[in-house]
């Protein structure tokens, strides 16, 4: 049958299992349209079928199938006055389609938020990424309020008392957030993986094989499974050591994990990522050929997974300028794998092409020190995070980048993500975390590290009494509708910082914010959104998926001059298939929401 024929229902009943059978009882009848504000079925126009005039404008949605193509198409409702929601009880509702390979960021379902103002209403499908890996292939949910609140920082202690270092690696699989952490006291507590138990509790899941590497430094979710690449990260020492080169392993549960191969020589595996359906790494170098004290010329390689322990290179970059790379973050975006420092490069799945160098407002002789750290999405757009200086640069296709601020006189952005409607950045050296605030800039919300008349000093001369001072935010990721951002030393050393604060994880919240965190998989889902006085709830194919915590609905006036986006949002344009998109002034029953899943 023609995809355009289908409806999500149909769909959906025959992707899913049927549903348990219960004493048959009468059911109160349903009317969906009480209350209802705003229906937009995307199945042959983009008109409102309430009956209230809030028709949309199309940009470019292949509206016969309601497909958005994750690049530059969406829906916008004019924010008439009929159409507010305030501090009403609301219910937004939709069908979304994803297929089983997505090589773009998921992206917004929809958005109806005030960047200024930070108040409005956020629904999004995500996947985790920790700091310089790109977002896993699994599906979360994230749906959100605010009107400009921010909650205390939450601290949620330190996986391993013996660390300094929790790696770039915060990362959100099967329902549980996992971090793993690099050096210890000792051997024994090298390159372990930690699951987040509350409270700030962790549970041990294990050392990471038993190699001499002294941590894990990537975790991403791809194909269903875990997979950690262990590292020895300390870059004054890695290459003076008797360390072995790094490898790849899958999480079988408990403490297991299985071994998956070495991918090339490389001591650290700084980045992984998920694309085309395969699994890609990218790492240095290793040590020079036995014999030599330099590289003489050996390229810089990432390596896609075979298959068992099987990798083999896919791409081989020059080691020096103007056209290097040495690969230290990755991001996939509209349809391709990009990987930088200190440019980037990007990857159609048959060839790599050069995409230029984010030097952005960073001064012309400080290019030689050029490093980009991270790479994520933002409002549909690649952003680099950067070397010298904290500098966040926006990628604008072909070979060129434009500035979006520095982080206060921070030298180095670590981690990069988009939360509840804000972009969000972690920088080093004073442990600070950052929001972006438009034409206001980076607003400051907690350096972890900054004592009172502290002066880092240059980065680009350091002095090693201030690098073992420095302290990064490695990472930042969304877990439970919170932000979690994960603290390292500079070297991640236990010989240069002592563990505390660095080694450390914190959360915080902006408004309320609720997530689903484990996958929902590719094909039909429906999901309902939903305020009920001092309570958010999230459904997905007609069941309860998270709810917040109680909160003072008077505090959340959610009136929005903006227009009403379908299909894009702070993070990114969406890439599938949005069907009937309902919005009712009314927060609707368990029994409505099931029944409207199954209408």
């Amino acid at each position: 049958m023609a995809a355009s024929m289908e409806t999500p229902a149909t769909l959906v009943k025959r992707a899913v299992p049927p549903p348990l059978k219960r004493p048959e009882r009468a059911q109160p009848k349903v009317d969906f349209a009480r209350g209802l504000i705003g229906y937009w079925k995307l199945a042959g126009d983009c008109r409102d079928h309430s009956g209230h005039g809030h028709h949309g404008t199309n940009h470019g949605v292949d509206l016969k199938t309601g497909t958005f193509d994750g690049r530059r198409t969406y829906i916008e409702v004019p924010a008439g006055d009929s159409l507010q929601i305030g501090r009403d009880d609301f219910t937004f509702s939709a069908w979304v389609h994803t297929e089983t390979i997505v090589d773009d960021t998921l992206g917004d379902v929809l958005s109806w938020y005030d960047t200024k103002l930070r108040r409005g209403v956020t629904l999004s499908l995500r996947a985790s990424a920790g700091g310089y890996q790109s977002t896993g292939d699994d599906r979360h949910v994230c749906f959100g309020i605010d009107n400009a609140k921010l909650s205390e920082w939450q601290d949620c202690g330190r996986p391993n008392p013996a660390s300094n270092y929790v790696s770039n690696s915060l990362t959100v699989y099967d329902g549980h957030l996992y971090a793993a952490t690099i050096d210890a006291k000792d051997e024994s507590g090298w390159g372990h993986v930690y699951r987040y138990a509350g409270g700030q509790n962790w549970v041990d899941c294990g050392r990471v094989g038993q190699r001499k590497t002294t941590g894990v430094m990537a975790l991403i979710v791809h194909q269903g499974s875990l997979y950690a690449g262990t590292s020895t990260y300390d870059w004054t020492r890695v290459f003076s050591g008797q360390y072995e080169p790094s490898r790849v392993y899958r999480y079988e549960g408990g403490t297991k994990w299985t071994d998956c191969g070495q991918p090339g020589q490389m001591l650290r595996i700084n980045c992984l990522a998920t694309y085309g359906g395969k699994l890609y790494v990218g790492g240095d170098r290793g040590l020079p050929p036995q014999g030599e004290k330099q590289w003489t010329g050996r390229p810089y390689q990432i390596f896609v997974h075979e298959g068992g322990t099987k990798w083999s290179v896919v791409g081989s970059f020059p080691p020096e300028p103007p056209r290097s790379l040495y690969p230290h973050a990755m991001a996939v975006h509209d349809g391709k794998l990009y990987a930088g420092y200190p440019n980037v490069f990007a990857f159609d799945g048959r060839k790599w092409e050069f995409a230029g160098t984010p030097l952005g407002e960073t001064p012309v002789d400080l290019k030689p020190y050029l490093q980009v750290h991270s790479l994520s999405v933002f409002r549909g757009k690649l952003i680099a995070g950067m070397w010298p200086e904290a500098r966040v640069v926006e990628y604008q296709g072909g070979e060129k980048w434009v500035d979006r601020g520095r982080l206060g006189d921070g030298s180095e952005i670590n981690a990069l993500t988009v939360y509840n409607g804000k972009l969000y950045a972690g920088a080093i050296p004073r442990g600070e975390v950052s929001r972006f605030d438009d034409e206001a800039g980076w607003t400051s919300l907690r350096k972890f590290f900054s004592p009172p008349g502290w002066d880092p000093g240059p980065p680009t001369a350091p002095v090693r009494s201030e690098i073992n001072n420095w302290t990064r935010i490695t990472s930042l990721t969304v877990f439970q509708g919170r932000l979690f951002a994960s603290i390292g030393s500079c070297t991640s050393s236990i010989l240069d910082a002592p563990a505390g604060i660095r080694g450390s994880v914190f959360s915080v919240q902006a408004g309320q914010c609720i997530s689903h965190d484990k996958d929902i998989g590719a094909g039909w889902v429906h999901l309902a959104a939903l305020r009920q006085g001092g309570e958010l709830r999230l459904y997905v194919n007609g069941r309860l998926a998270a709810k917040s915590a109680p909160f003072e609905p008077d505090d959340y006036d959610l009136t929005v001059k903006q227009p009403l986006k379908i299909g894009l949002g702070e993070q990114d344009y969406f890439t599938g298939r949005i069907r009937e998109v309902r919005l009712h002034r009314r927060a609707l029953s368990d029994h409505e929401i099931t029944a409207l899943q199954e209408h």
